[in-house]
């Protein structure tokens, strides 16, 4: 998982780098890589919601946070967030056989990401999928 961090470092960027994978039957996305242990330890989780930020990402879509509006809009942890200087975010879908199997989460300064980013992320992300069957 750290050669994927690496590459996504220099084709995109990021202060934070985590993966999300989806348990289902814990109804939650449980933390399986994270470049801040202390703030994002592994094995910590979130629950799966009905909001519109899981709606989006849950049908396998991009999802761009331009700016702290955007984390404070989607985001309950945003207040420690923004303390950490992370107010843009690139959510990417991890796929494998038509089921979305979790996520791959970039976090950056304000206005860091921007949408001509997010295909290629999403191409990144897809070689990761063997190793969430493996998480």
């Amino acid at each position: 998982m750290a050669l994927a961090e690496k590459a996504f470092q220099e084709e995109f960027g990021h202060k934070l780098f985590t993966l999300l994978k989806v348990d289902r039957a814990a109804g939650v996305m449980r933390r399986i890589y994270s470049t801040d242990l202390k703030y994002s330890p592994l094995g910590g989780t979130k629950p799966l919601a009905d909001d519109e930020w899981s709606k989006r990402v849950g049908d396998g879509r991009h999802f761009l946070g331009k700016d702290s509006a955007d984390i404070n809009r989607y985001f309950v942890d945003h207040e420690t967030l923004i303390k950490m200087g992370l107010e843009s975010v690139l959510n990417t879908a991890v796929i494998w056989r038509n089921e979305v199997m979790g996520w791959i989460n970039l976090l950056d300064a304000a206005e860091h990401y921007a949408a001509e980013m997010c295909d290629l992320a999403g191409l990144y992300g897809q070689c990761l999928a063997p190793a969430f069957l493996d998480a």
